[in-house]
């Protein structure tokens, strides 16, 4: 019986013939090759390094189940705590629970409140000037020291609708009074709803919204902003908290890397011996009476808005109830057919963000969208101006009549704002279908 010649596979040739100085297998952060086995090794031990490694889907000679375990292992590894742009992401409960959140809460207020002081010395140095001769003045400068025995500013708390956000707000209200700040929880709200809180609460430092926008469903985070509605600067390694550079499969992020609990203790620092007082307000019909009045008092036209989150959804019902706007909201993923409409607009759970089509079923950007509103405006005497960045397709407006306690311009991120002034132009013929 004739013997069967002995095969060898490409990569089995490459380990015999090559050297390993000649592999192509070079691991992140080391200088030399290893051999494809012990490549191989490592991957089928899910070593760390390999979650960087250019060669990690070379993965011929491993069984299928063990691939897609370490490719399970890789990606639980890549998520942890990610940093966003206005604070923080990760897995609830597995990476972000109550306790965590809490931790994390305490570095945030330190930043709001450090900003808070400094904003306030600013202002009042503005606002005491000392005249020595006609000419020339001197601005007195307020003492540092006394900042940590003025009244400390409150800090607006808010949740999304997520099921985890009500417990991880728990955690933010509790580390937010245990720091000496008051909070003003205005409960059930979002991003748009919180920030317009900040604005009619003068005396606050900021706000804090835990939400999970942008995230899968079993993901959770938090959103800072100051008093005026930006992201609050952190140096996270003043706290002892180092960024790590993840090239995913998916994205591209930082993800946080948490000292170990002994040296969370040390950000648990208070202002007062006495706790922040908790006040829970009601300010979710103080918004729709501001939201409003952007509305037009009575129109007809017809308008689809596409979102998921319930609370926008019953605003609208508001909205279509008070104005007679012929208001069709359906889910995101619903392929409904609907009638002709005179503006569709798509709203996600972060509802400062929104995409605009036209009557006609064209995309509108934001650029196209400020363009059209500013001309539509500039036919009466108003002192609302609309604003676009393109590089990130956002979208704002400002009201220049509405300068508040703090003297300064305020940028207003809203999508149900942006459509109800939308649709008091086009229903005064002032701005046209196509936008």
């Amino acid at each position: 019986m004739p013997v069967e010649p002995f095969r060898t596979t490409s990569h089995e040739l490459l380990d015999r013939l090559s050297p390993v100085s000649g592999s192509p297998f070079v691991c992140p952060g080391s200088a030399s090759a290893v051999s494809r086995a012990i490549h191989l090794a490592r991957l089928n031990a899910a070593w760390p390094g390999c979650d960087q490694c250019e060669w990690r889907f070379d993965s011929e000679g491993l069984a299928a189940r063990t691939v897609l375990e370490t490719a399970q292992i890789r990606s639980q590894r890549a998520d942890g705590i990610r940093r966003t742009e206005f604070g923080i992401r990760g897995q609830y409960i597995n990476d972000l629970d109550r306790r965590t959140t809490a931790d994390l809460t305490r570095i945030f207020i330190n930043c709001l409140h450090e900003q808070s002081a400094l904003d306030d010395i600013d202002a009042g140095a503005r606002r005491s000037p000392r005249e020595t001769r006609p000419g020339q003045s001197v601005v007195t400068q307020p003492d540092k020291s006394a900042t940590s025995f003025q009244s400390v500013a409150p800090l607006v708390v808010g949740y999304d609708g997520r099921s985890a956000s009500v417990d991880l707000a728990i955690g933010v209200v509790a580390a937010s009074r245990e720091f000496g700040m008051p909070v003003i929880d205005v409960g059930r709200c979002t991003a748009a709803s919180i920030q317009e809180a900040s604005r009619c609460f003068h005396e606050s430092c900021g706000a804090i919204l835990v939400t999970g926008a942008g995230s899968p469903n079993s993901w959770a985070g938090v959103d800072v902003f100051d008093r005026h509605g930006e992201a609050v600067p952190v140096v996270w390694k003043d706290f002892g908290v180092q960024l790590e550079h993840v090239c995913s499969d998916a994205a591209t992020f930082l993800k946080l890397q948490l000292p170990d609990a002994a040296a969370r203790r040390r950000w648990a620092r208070r202002l007062t011996r006495q706790s922040g007082f908790h006040d829970v307000v009601n300010f979710e019909d103080r918004y729709r009476e501001w939201m409003l009045r952007w509305y037009p008092k009575q129109s007809g036209l017809r308008i689809l808005v596409r979102t998921d989150d319930v609370l926008l959804q019953q605003r609208l019902v508001m909205i279509a109830q008070t104005t007679g706007l012929e208001i069709i909201s359906r889910g995101t993923p619903d392929s409904t057919l609907t009638p002709h409409v005179a503006l569709t607009i798509i709203i996600p759970e972060d509802d400062r963000q929104f995409h605009v089509l036209n009557a006609y079923g064209q995309p509108v950007n934001s650029e196209r969208l400020a363009l059209a509103l500013n001309r539509a405006m500039h036919t009466q005497s108003s002192q609302i101006t609309a604003h676009a960045d393109a590089a990130s397709d956002r979208f704002w407006l400002t009201d220049a009549a509405r300068t508040g306690a703090r003297q300064s311009t305020e940028s207003i991120h809203d999508a149900l704002v942006t459509l109800g002034l939308i649709a008091r132009l086009t229903e005064s013929k002032r701005l046209t279908a196509d936008l």
